[in-house]
């Protein structure tokens, strides 16, 4: 089965995410990864009117200590994680 029709958005900045999550409100789902709803899209399981893919957002791909914690960012991927000195 093929997913139901929507509109897919590749924000180059938080800013501009956060943007289209409020214009779109409810409509709107962020994916960064796919691996759930991408078969929910395809069995109609989920059928949001627009897609804002978070993938290009470096700002939230970040692993640093700041004072005495260590700070992830949301799109850190578990292999970057692993390799990072900081951990």
């Amino acid at each position: 089965m093929k997913p139901a029709p929507f509109t897919y958005h590749r924000p180059a900045s938080l800013a501009e995410a956060l943007a289209l999550l409020r214009t779109h409100g409810p409509a709107a789902k962020p994916i960064a990864g796919g691996q759930s709803l991408g078969p929910m899209l395809n069995m109609r399981l989920a059928r949001p009117g627009h897609l804002v893919d978070l993938n290009d957002l470096i700002e939230l791909d970040r692993v640093r200590v700041k004072e005495d914690m260590l700070e992830i960012g949301a799109l850190t991927r578990h292999h970057r994680l692993a390799n990072a000195p900081e951990v």
